[in-house]
């Protein structure tokens, strides 16, 4: 890997955990307004949906931490892989 390749890769691990950081905690600002809509109503029509609802902020959220978790698995390979000239040794050793 060269150090524009691995460049680019820790900008975009950068730019991944931010946007889903801001994402996890605008979505657990919405779940907790649900949440509490859910507590408040008496309709039980919409206390199901709101159930329902809050099911998708749940999965929106194990999605966002699989992202997480695979954006920090794609870290693993630029602290193994060879830089530069060290790339070009691994292609002559073939």
């Amino acid at each position: 890997m060269t150090k524009e390749e691995a460049k680019k890769v820790d900008e975009l691990v950068m730019k991944t955990f931010t946007l889903a950081y801001e994402l996890g905690t605008k979505l657990d600002e919405l779940h907790r307004e649900v949440r509490e809509l859910r507590f408040q109503t008496d309709d039980v029509d919409l206390e199901g949906a709101l159930i329902n609802l809050e099911h998708a902020f749940f999965m929106v959220a194990q999605s966002i931490n699989i992202l997480k978790e695979q954006t920090r698995n794609t870290l693993y390979p630029l602290k193994k892989a060879p830089r530069g000239s060290e790339k070009q040794n691994v292609k002559d050793r073939k």
